[in-house]
């Protein structure tokens, strides 16, 4: 029973330690371009500087992933009109099974297809989920197995932005 509770402990502690919530180094976000699952072609460039971006690498078959896809969903219907992009990207997997996961979970953000591989690995992926937060200025701002908390991203809003949501939580509060 020890060695049970002892490896349950280096397992959280693991996870607590890879866990970093925010890199105060500022590393630059690495550009890239891939298919999505809509038929077209995403530049992160693109994306980069005009939105906050969610950028989470995924597999279909991992449990982890589909859980945190509910809290995404979540995020992306609450702010994608006040200046935040989610971007997942599915590592090694099939064009039509990652359609067919997409469409059976209604997600409605952007799924990209890195069928090589070759992002992840820029982005020395070691595990599934993995996420990074990318902000305005193109800095890596958060990157974690875990997505922070709703504060993190709301904090990391454009200015304006964050005031518009912290008065629709105003009015929510008086009514």
């Amino acid at each position: 029973m020890q060695k049970i509770i002892y490896i349950l402990l280096i397992l959280f502690v693991n996870n607590i330690y890879c866990q970093n919530t925010q890199d105060e180094s500022n590393t630059r976000y690495i550009d890239f371009e891939l298919p999505s699952i809509s038929t077209y072609v995403v530049k992160l460039s693109n994306i980069v500087g005009k939105k906050l971006v969610i950028l989470n690498f995924f597999a279909t078959w991992c449990p982890y992933c589909n859980q945190e896809f509910l809290y995404l969903k979540k995020i992306y219907e609450k702010y994608r009109d006040k200046n935040l992009e989610i971007i997942s990207i599915s590592i090694k997997e099939p064009y039509k099974i990652v359609q067919k996961f997409a469409e059976k979970n209604e997600l409605n953000h952007i799924i990209l297809i890195d069928s090589s591989g070759n992002t992840a690995k820029k982005y020395n992926i070691r595990k599934v989920p993995t996420n990074f937060i990318i902000d305005l200025n193109g800095n890596i701002i958060f990157a974690g197995y875990f997505l922070p908390n709703e504060e993190f991203i709301i904090q990391n809003l454009s200015k304006e932005k964050q005031k518009e949501v912290k008065q629709q939580r105003n009015k929510k509060k008086k009514n």
